[in-house]
């Protein structure tokens, strides 16, 4: 049976992740450690016999199209865009303190856990779920039998590995999502998913600080 064999990365890291800033469709660009976290990406990519990658996909906010691009220039392969891959939209939650945001909708009794919680001028998990998971099968058709690389963010990330560990929305995970963190699955002909290695960080050397990238 032919599969897709997926490659999922998150983007790098931007000063609102470092901030625990609510980003959602908001187009923040790669800090300096970011850029810094997907040249050595990249790196790694570049040293690997295999798999080989028939092509890439990414979100089209520029912190994973960013990330994509230099992680995979070496490869020759066009960065293929789209709004599908993007992160859940919080609308009028977007660009506020995550700390203080979660304190204030428990005083609203909003919860963005809830799968059918509306949010005003975005999307419900379930909606943002559906969204994603409908893309990923939609890029297993189009690329049956190969490897692909995909680059998005935290939360899809998050709706992947629901998919393909058989998690509800409701489960709780455990655990960071790690900037530039490579989480493997496939996605078999008849629209199975099945999941392999998750949260692979092993190709960052260290964590980057402003101070190392500056003298690179």
């Amino acid at each position: 049976m032919e599969k897709t064999h997926f490659w999922l990365i998150r983007h790098g890291e931007t000063e609102w992740n470092a901030n625990r800033r609510l980003q959602g469709w908001l187009d923040i660009p790669l800090s300096a450690v970011g850029l810094e976290q997907a040249r050595q990406l990249g790196t790694y990519l570049q040293s690997l016999d295999a798999p080989q990658f028939a092509a890439v996909h990414s979100s089209d906010l520029s912190r994973a199209a960013e990330t994509a691009r230099l992680a995979t220039a070496h490869l020759g392969l066009p960065v293929k865009t789209s709004t599908a891959l993007r992160e859940r939209n919080y609308g009028v939650y977007q660009g506020l303190d995550w700390n203080a945001l979660t304190e204030g909708l428990a005083e609203q009794g909003i919860n963005f856990r809830d799968p059918d919680q509306l949010v005003e001028g975005g999307e419900s998990l379930r909606e943002f779920a559906e969204r994603v998971s409908a893309e990923f099968v939609r890029l297993s058709l189009q690329h049956p039998g190969q490897n692909v690389l995909v680059f998005a963010h935290g939360g899809v990330v998050d709706i992947a590995w629901r998919m393909a560990g058989g998690h509800s929305l409701t489960t709780r995970r455990e655990g960071t999502i790690l900037n530039t963190s490579i989480n493997v699955f496939d996605i078999d002909a008849e629209g199975g998913w099945k999941m392999g290695p998750w949260n692979q960080v092993g190709h960052l050397r260290e964590r980057p600080t402003l101070d190392d990238v500056m003298h690179t």
